[in-house]
Formats: structure tokens, sequence, C-alpha cells
């Protein structure tokens, strides 16, 4: 399990797609990526590895191959997605309770399991825009861990809890920061500056133009199980998948194909924002790079039409106490490998030929594979190949890291897929047909 503990550290510093888009951003520059402007023309060379960034929280970095741009054979393309659901902060957040207690104004950010957010250790973390020599500029920006909690009622105040409770977010989720002291306490953009001042960014209270916080489990991904067969982390989903495109695309090269890694957020709230799925983010990425290469707009739909998404979002895992909640015939597990997922109704974009190229790659790396299907009663979630493939088309397969309590705060998977998650992505940006 060469990379858990790496993946580990990757999952407890991202808290938020802004922070796990400079982390990408990070590893790709150590690695000799260089960064391109959207608002800049472009001119890839030969061999040549990049990368550029959409309103702080997606990414897209590619690799030209060094061959005759005569020989490029079109995109091999790896997508996830970089946010997880939260709670948002509302503009002017600062509560008081009771006359004694400083809470946050949230609102939920995607479809949670709100049970799993209380009593947990929380922290506000996220990005602020100021104003710097004329330009808006953002920093990415994260407060003390378990600044805020989420606390339960008593059992004694509500004896039904354990029969089943419908949490309001407005009521009943409301973050606690601190207790109310005499005068005003500090804003939640007094407590941002102050942690921008502490990592050596100048910024006072009044220098924030606005901001965009979360609440998020600070609580540290761990291994767990009998023999550490586990891991346990917030934000597995989907930043596993993320990890391991990250280190697909920095560990091989082709010969012949443009290697792209797309992480794009928003997916958990639909994806309709300039940097989700269904924006045209990876749509002129790919237009750039030809156009840099001088390619022609016959050339480039010749490179589409021989090209392939993998959509990396992770799957539901058999679950030991409701596995009545799985399909009778596909029934991933934890630890036995990767999820090739299927629809009937193509809200995974996975089809006959798609799932014969997966299949074929985890054949010839010897890569374990296992299949996921909803329960024809129950209705599942979507996730980002459909979308892209609104934008531009090609063959795709939708595919998954299987887990347990998908959009709980503190998730559960299997500690050894993520390591045959990368070998699949080593293998689709290598050379392999």
């Amino acid at each position: 399990m060469e990379y858990l503990k790496e993946l580990m550290e990757f999952l407890d510093e991202s808290l938020t797609s802004y922070h796990a888009v400079e982390n990408v951003s990070r590893s790709l520059e150590a690695a000799g990526y260089l960064r391109l402007q959207e608002s800049m023309p472009w001119q890839p060379e030969r061999g040549g590895a990049y990368y550029t960034v959409r309103n702080d929280s997606s990414l897209m970095a590619f690799c030209v191959p060094d061959c005759a741009v005569s020989e490029i054979k079109g995109f091999h393309i790896y997508a996830a997605h970089s946010d997880s659901p939260a709670f948002k902060l509302k503009e002017n957040p600062e509560m008081t309770k009771e006359e004694a207690y400083l809470t946050v104004n949230t609102e939920r950010y995607g479809g949670m399991i709100l049970s799993t957010w209380m009593d947990r250790p929380l922290t506000i973390a996220g990005r602020v825009c100021v104003e710097r020599e004329g330009r808006i500029c953002s920093y990415p920006v994260k407060l003390k861990d378990h600044i805020c909690v989420i606390p339960n009622v008593a059992i004694h105040m509500n004896r039904d809890m354990n029969n089943g409770v419908a949490l309001n977010a407005q009521t009943d989720m409301i973050p606690l920061i601190a207790m109310k002291q005499e005068g005003e306490g500090r804003t939640v953009n007094a407590l941002a500056a102050e942690a921008l001042q502490a990592a050596g960014i100048p910024c006072g209270e009044e220098d924030i133009l606005s901001a965009d916080l979360f609440v998020e489990n600070s609580e540290k991904a761990v291994l767990a199980g009998q023999n550490d067969e586990f891991i346990m982390s917030a934000r597995y989903d989907d930043l596993a998948c993320v990890f391991a495109g990250m280190k697909g695309i920095l560990s091989a090269g082709s010969d012949s194909y443009i290697n792209v890694l797309a992480v794009f957020d928003n997916e958990e709230v639909g994806s309709l924002t300039r940097q989700g799925a269904d924006s045209t983010f990876l749509k002129d990425t790919l237009e750039n790079i030809a156009d840099g290469l001088g390619v022609s707009a016959q050339g480039y739909r010749i490179w589409k039409a021989q090209s392939f998404l993998l959509s990396a979002d992770n799957a539901h895992a058999c679950h030991p106490n409701q596995g009545a909640k799985a399909d009778p015939t596909n029934r991933p597990c934890l630890n036995k490998g990767v999820v090739l997922k299927y629809h009937g109704s193509q809200k995974y974009a996975t089809d006959a030929y798609s799932a014969a190229y997966v299949k074929r790659l985890c054949r010839r790396a010897a890569i374990p594979l296992q299949t996921y299907a909803n329960r024809s009663d129950i209705a599942g979630g979507s996730t980002l190949g459909n979308l892209v493939m609104a934008q531009i088309s090609m063959a795709a397969a939708d595919i998954g890291l299987p887990q347990l309590a998908m959009h709980s705060a503190y998730e559960t998977a299997g500690a050894r897929d993520v390591e045959y998650l990368i070998a699949l992505t080593k293998a689709f940006f290598g050379d392999l047909p």
C-alpha cells in the first residue's frame, strides 16, 4: 500500500475544492508542469506538461507526447471532482443565540447525511477575495482545527431520537463557534484575516471583499479494521479519485495521446457553474491545446473521434448491514478492486464499447474490476460522465472506488482499492491501446 500515507495527507489538507486544487497544482509544479492562463494564447510544445485553473476550484492538466503533431491520435481524459458535501456560510453569518452563544448561519451544500455532522470537531475553510493594487485576488484560507461544533440535543429531551429524527438545516444544524464575550465577538472575516496574516499574507478584516467559506470536518484520515484494511476519512468522495488521477498523470506518459487530468468543482450541486463538468471548461481546454499545436478544425474532430474519457466518481459498496439495498447481481465490496458503473437510463456514461475498453485495460494490467448497478427500485445519483458529454462527445465510461456511507461527514473505504485505481490510471495514461 505504497500511496496510503500520501493519500491520507492529501485528504486531510484538501479541506475544500480550493485547497484540493492548490494541492494538486503544487504537485504538478514540482513535477515540472507549467501554469497557463485561459486569458492568454497557449503555445504547448512537444513533450511539454501544462495545467490551468478556473475560478480557483477546477483544474485541467495535460501533457503532450514527444512526437510529431501528425502522429497524435487524440486525448485520454480522466475526470474527477474536487468538492464534497458541506455547510456553506451565508453572508453576514454571525448570530447570537440565547444571549450566550455565538453561532454561524449556514446552508447545505450538496446532499449530505445531516446526522453525521453532529458532535464532531469542525473547522471553517474556503477562500477570501481581497483587492491588491487594483486587482481582485483570492487566497485559500483555513481557520483553526476544531473551531466549531454542531451539538446534538440530549436524548432526555427527545426520547424518540433513535426512532428517526427529521433534522432541520436552519434550526438544528447551526454550528456553535464561541461563547459570547463582553462586547462584540470577532467576525468570521476577522478570523479569516488573522489566519492569512499567520500564513504571511498581509490582510485586515476591512480588506476582505467577499468569501466562499464552508464548515468542514477537521478529523484526520485514519486506517481502521483488524488488519488496517479500511481507510476512514472526510471527503473520500471524490478526492481519492482526484488523487489517483494526479498520481497516474504524473507517473505515466503516452507516445501518441495527449493525457488530460480534469478536476471539476460543483459536482455535488449539479455542475451548472463555469467551473463545473457541465461548463465549457474541458471543451475550451481541448480547443486551446489543438489551436496551440496548429491543428485544423478537421484534425481536432478526428482527435475527438479517437479519444476516451474515464469519469471517476466513487461507487456504493454492498453494505454489511443493509445488503438488501444492493442490486442482486452487481454488488461491489471493499478491497476487491475498481468499480465499473452502469445505468440503464444513462446517468452513467458506460456502454458496451466503453466497458470493453476498461475491462481490456484491467485485464492487461492485472487490475481487479467490479461492476455496480442500482437496484431497479432505488434511484441513484448522477456523476460527471454524461455532463461532460453534453459539451464534448467521445467514448466514455464511469468508474469509481467502492465505499460505505457516501456523503457522510466521515466515510469508510477499502485501503487497497486506491492502489488499483492508480494502476488503472497509469495504464490508461500509458501506451496500452
